[in-house]
């Protein structure tokens, strides 16, 4: 069975994007938190995060595409999959859902940047519907691990609740709250993800903001955090 590296960063780590916050440390600040996990930083494949539902599969010379400047970034995609070692995917978030998907029988992965307006056009869904076209992942095998993201319990929508249906949204002291988590949830499990093999980090960026960036609360302030996934192996 391969051996799959996944880790998501925090404040502490500092700006992990070149478009949000204050970008100056970010590339050092990437170096820094990939080396010890013996990540070569320049490899990074990243998205430009458009929050559609556009699913990219990444090959070797993807590699380093968003890695040292944001221009060369993989176009209008919001998920990234691939079955090559030594390939890290990388998405940036503050209050959207990262969604880290590994299948470790083909092997493969998939790393999915899911904020609202992706999750309502079903990015998660896609990007294990890709991984089963392109590797024959069987969903039922694929693990599956939620980053950090706003919670239901921060995430009030205050503009245009009709936009969202009735099974995204709780009801609270007359407020309306998406719960991001729980929708992504009935996504995976709709396309066939078993419930036990699905891990939620149980991280709020909104009530956590010490420990991560958060939109929501810093606006045009918030740098991002990095989650990135990677099979590790020959070849």
């Amino acid at each position: 069975m391969s051996e799959m590296i996944y880790a998501f960063s925090r404040r502490l780590d500092g700006n992990m994007s070149f478009k949000f916050g204050d970008t100056k440390g970010a590339l050092a600040n990437r170096r820094k938190f990939l080396e010890p996990l013996g990540i070569d930083f320049r490899r990074l494949v990243c998205a430009d995060q458009v929050h559609g539902n556009r699913v990219e599969y990444v090959i070797e010379p993807d590699a380093g595409k968003g890695a040292l400047c944001f221009e060369t970034s993989i176009a209008n995609t919001d998920a990234l999959i691939t079955e090559q070692k030594n390939l890290p995917l990388a998405v940036f978030t503050a209050d959207c859902l990262s969604v880290f998907l590994f299948d470790p029988h083909t092997p493969a992965i998939g790393m999915v940047h899911a904020g609202w307006r992706g999750t309502r056009v079903k990015i998660t869904a896609k990007a294990v519907k890709r991984m089963k076209e392109k590797f024959k992942t069987q969903p039922e095998g694929l693990k599956v691990i939620l980053g950090p993201s706003m919670r239901a319990c921060c995430f009030e929508v205050k503009d245009k609740p009709d936009d969202f249906s009735f099974s995204e949204l709780i009801k609270r002291e007359g407020r309306f709250y998406f719960d991001i988590i729980a929708e992504n949830k009935r996504q995976l499990l709709s396309a066939g993800v078993r419930a036990e093999n699905i891990s939620d980090s149980g991280k709020c960026t909104y009530c956590g903001n010490e420990d991560y960036f958060s939109f929501r609360k810093e606006a045009d302030k918030s740098g991002r955090i990095m989650s990135l996934i990677m099979l590790k192996g020959q070849g």
